[in-house]
């Protein structure tokens, strides 16, 4: 019974984790992709600067690349919510 328990407390540990990876890979897709288009970020400008934030993800929703426009629309998301 324990086991189960300790294995349970070890799992929802893991989710934001989990949450952390997957807002990292989005980050590495829009630094990439913005890239791919001539224009470079600085990541931790990015995360420090909401006027910096604002300008890169404003180009990105305006983009052709329907890659970089959902990137940036699954960011701003995650901006959002870490904000309320």
């Amino acid at each position: 019974m324990q086991g189960q328990t300790e294995h349970s407390a070890q799992a929802n540990a893991s989710v934001p984790e989990a949450d952390e990876r997957v807002l990292l890979l989005e980050e590495v897709n829009f630094k990439w992709l913005l890239a791919g288009m001539g224009l470079w970020i600085d990541m931790v400008r990015f995360h420090q600067d909401p006027v910096y934030a604002a300008r890169f993800l404003a180009l990105a929703e305006a983009s052709e690349s329907p890659a970089l426009r959902k990137c940036a629309a699954a960011l701003q998301g995650k901006k959002e919510s870490a904000c309320q």
